[in-house]
């Protein structure tokens, strides 16, 4: 052995692998990473099917086989919905299926391939004739209830929609109109434009009070159930319907901007409705609407005006220009129907007692009067 040879061999390294510790402590971590995405799986998992078990028919029931649908052939470029605000009676008995009145009729078409919604709002009001069971009111808000499918009251009122406007319907959704104030003071209020005082009359004196200021205001739940109700206008239901453009128009916003506040409050709100679609059906359906801007969403009152049949006063839809409105925002892929296939009630001019509304659709963009596109109502209503 040479002694000196050995003093210049190099020293071996104190670890003799210096990234092994740097291997096990990503493993380590790459474990920890998968358990955690396991558990947030899981976690969803567990959510999904709680909201799945959540979601039901309810009081509402189903549509039954006799209602209309989308053509099959259209099923992947358009579908429609009827969205229900359920209420009940003066005295508020909630449960009670008898007295459940459908407050707010909306129908939903969803242009699938143009990536566009234009919805109907329908008055409760509104006259269906003798022949619809409505416990003796002639009005459309009563079929729910009083139609001859006490099992499946949506089905009543579908296929009222399916006879009087010859629209079909592939799914439904109705909500408690009490829950409208639960669910907005679970997130805070939204910001609101009211176009008219929202005012109560007094029925011993007559005296009117001033509740809600028009103009732009932070609205809570309470306020809002005020706005939703109130009918204490020249032109009653119809334009407590053009205040409520306004309400769906801040709900809008209010999604778009903070849609996780409304996924947060989706467990203790969803006890307030009812459909027939599922979880995955209700996702796809909030993906939509979040990709489709204001200016893509129409809305429109159904025309005619008020009637008054028997000791009821109703709302007239005028069938004729019903029908030129259907045929050109609600059936994109079919056939035009006229008039006289419908069938919604005929009515000669001299019935409507304080004349006729029809206007066209807009959008709900253009209802922000910041962007001057605001008349609050005037052009709205014209002569019959």
């Amino acid at each position: 052995m040479n002694p000196s040879n050995s003093e210049h061999q190099p020293h071996k390294p104190q670890h003799a692998r210096p990234h092994t510790g740097r291997r096990r402590a990503l493993k380590v971590l790459g474990i920890l990473l998968l358990a955690l995405v396991l558990l947030l799986g899981i976690a969803a998992a567990g959510f999904y099917f709680y909201l799945d078990n959540q979601i039901s028919e309810g009081d509402a029931g189903e549509l039954t086989s006799d209602v209309v649908t989308t053509a099959p052939e259209l099923s992947g470029k358009v579908m429609h919905y009827l969205v229900c605000g359920i209420d009940y009676d003066d005295d508020r008995d909630y449960g009670d299926i008898a007295k459940a009145k459908t407050d707010v009729i909306l129908y939903i078409s969803l242009d699938i391939e143009a990536g566009k919604v234009n919805v109907l709002q329908i008055p409760r009001d509104s006259y269906v004739g003798e022949e619809l069971s409505t416990g003796g009111t002639y009005k459309l808000n009563n079929v729910y209830s009083h139609g001859e499918d006490s099992d499946n009251p949506i089905s009543n009122l579908a296929k009222a929609i399916n006879d009087l406007y010859g629209l079909p319907v592939d799914h439904y959704l109705t909500i408690d109109m009490a829950s409208f104030r639960y669910l907005l003071n679970l997130i805070g209020g939204i910001d609101m434009y009211i176009p008219y005082e929202i005012t109560l009359k007094d029925k011993e004196t007559g005296k009117e009070e001033m509740l809600v200021e028009p103009g732009y205001q932070h609205i809570n739940g309470d306020t809002a159930e005020l706005i939703l109700r109130n009918r204490n206008f020249t032109l009653a239901d119809y334009q407590r319907l053009e205040t409520q453009q306004y309400f769906y128009l801040a709900l809008y916003n209010a999604f778009k901007a903070y849609p996780q506040d409304f996924i947060k409050v989706i467990p203790s709100f969803i006890q307030y409705f009812n459909t027939d679609m599922s979880v995955t059906d209700l996702l796809m359906l909030a993906n939509t609407a979040v990709k489709i801007d204001s200016e893509s969403i129409g809305i429109v009152r159904a025309p005619g005006g008020p009637i008054t049949r028997g000791a009821q006063s109703c709302y007239g839809v005028n069938p004729q220009n019903m029908a030129e409105l259907l045929n050109a925002h609600f059936r994109p892929y079919s056939d035009p129907v006229p008039a006289e296939e419908l069938g919604t009630p005929q009515l000669a001019d001299a019935d409507f007692t304080l004349g006729q509304n029809y206007e066209s659709l807009r959008t709900i963009g253009s209802l922000d009067p910041d962007a001057g596109q605001a008349d609050s109502g005037s052009s709205a209503q014209s002569a019959g």
